[in-house]
């Protein structure tokens, strides 16, 4: 499920990577040769319109449907197959890898995308998985009790998405309804090229990106992919930076819906993020201690956790394993167990965020060495969480139970019935038991923590 939510964020990646490039540039920060520019520039003018549509008609021999003649105006589909191939040459060169098969390339309707996504999260997930895995990321207090996970999915991914790798089968999707032209347009495509030059190389469809019962193993394999593919798209985008375009870029990519984005509930926005953002510094910082020979280790042995990712001194030189932290669980009779999961570091992270620990949250977090949970639901409906978690020190295990504590506090507050939380640290390790009765109101939000 995660793999296919992360087209619904890649505008966004692109629009605050734009803004960041060129307040670097009226900062002064980049140097490049004049001359140089405006010969990009008019390279740049010169290709946008054979670009422009290149996203509406795929190569011959792809098996679509496409009109047998073009507009005026607009380029010739021999210009568009040409287009995408000096891009692929591009991406190569960027990325330092060959294409050992020639791109597939598929198209649809914006509006067939949505029962794309629905199929996909069907093979995966029945929608009583669906349920068990929202009530259990609920009783943790990730998300609000009640959401809607596959709805507020469908709401998130019907928002314009400009195309995607289907590593399932190979293929590269475009839409032939993107709003998207130019740079922004070769920006995107350029990255979803490059998800198929990581699974042509290290055979992508072989991850645990589709593990169960492990979110943080799937968002640190995620950080390698999504943060690879967003350096080279931030690369090619480069050798082609020109201040005014950038700002024209910027405006397009800025008037694109996010809003469904925006009003998810923060776990969506933050753990969907958290590949390209985090993902990217990841694999800058392995490119400036090991170049390209340590990135390319990063795709043969990739990162376990999402500690790795934060923190590359727990990936290189020395892997800093997760420590097994199997939670200690006493059921009931007619107990149904909905799911065993990690949350993470990062899970850590954005669970102390959301209730008053802003600022205090990574430092906290940062004591992370590993974690488990089990969410039951008794015949009566009340749940059930049993989540052990392992720490660097006993100082750290006694800060994350505080704060943990405080979390529980800070839901009841504005919830009845309230949550009933037994917490136990032994030294470097901290039990929870939680029970959480089917919620009669939940209003507000958290208050705010008193400094």
């Amino acid at each position: 499920m995660k793999r296919a939510l992360q087209t619904a964020t890649l505008l966004l990646i692109a629009a605050s990577f734009l803004l960041h490039w060129k307040l670097a540039a009226e900062a002064g920060s980049l140097r490049q040769d004049t001359a140089v520019l405006q010969l990009r520039l008019i390279c740049q003018q010169r290709d946008a319109e054979a670009l422009r549509q290149q996203l509406a008609a795929p190569p011959a021999g792809s098996g679509e449907t496409r009109a047998t003649t073009a507009p005026s105006g607009s380029p010739t589909q021999a210009e568009q197959v040409r287009a995408r191939e000096l891009l692929e040459r591009e991406v190569e060169q960027v990325r330092g890898l060959k294409f050992l098969q020639p791109l597939v390339y598929r198209s649809m309707k914006s509006a067939e995308f949505k029962n794309f996504l629905v199929k996909k999260i069907r093979e995966e997930y029945t929608p009583a998985e669906v349920r068990d895995y929202s009530r259990s990321l609920a009783m943790i207090g990730l998300v609000p009790e009640g959401v809607d996970f596959e709805a507020r999915v469908m709401e998130v991914m019907d928002e314009q998405v400009a195309a995607f790798y289907d590593q399932d089968k190979g293929e590269l999707y475009t839409f032939t309804d993107s709003p998207l032209t130019g740079n922004l347009n070769r920006m995107i495509l350029a990255h979803e090229m490059t998800h198929a030059l990581q699974d042509q190389h290290y055979h992508i469809q072989r991850w645990p990106l589709k593990r169960k019962d492990d979110d943080d193993l799937v968002s640190a394999h995620m950080a390698v992919l999504e943060g690879d593919a967003t350096v080279t798209m931030q690369d090619i985008y480069k050798r082609a930076l020109h201040w005014k375009t950038a700002l024209a870029d910027l405006q397009t990519a800025l008037a694109q819906d996010m809003g469904k984005l925006a009003r998810a509930p923060r776990y969506f926005r933050d753990m969907l993020l958290f590949p390209y953002q985090e993902g990217r510094a990841f694999i800058e910082e392995l490119q400036r201690i090991g170049g390209p020979a340590l990135v390319d280790r990063a795709f043969q042995k990739p990162p376990t956790s999402t500690a790795q990712i934060l923190h590359p001194e727990k990936f290189y030189p020395k892997r800093q394993e997760p420590a097994p932290a199997e939670p200690e669980v006493k059921t009931e009779p007619g107990w149904r167990r909905l799911e065993s999961n990690v949350v993470g570091e990062f899970g850590v992270i954005v669970l102390l965020r959301q209730y008053g620990h802003e600022t205090d949250a990574a430092a906290i977090a940062e004591g992370w060495r590993g974690d488990r949970y089990a969410a039951f639901e008794a015949a009566g409906g009340d749940g059930w969480l049993f989540w052990r978690s392992i720490w660097a020190s006993e100082a750290a295990a006694k800060r994350f139970a505080n704060a943990y504590r405080d979390v529980v506090t800070r839901r009841n507050v504005r919830r009845q019935p309230a949550v009933t939380l037994e917490l136990k640290q032994n030294g470097s390790r901290v039990d929870v038991a939680l029970r959480t009765p089917p919620a009669t109101s939940e209003t507000g939000t958290a208050p705010a923590r008193k400094q």
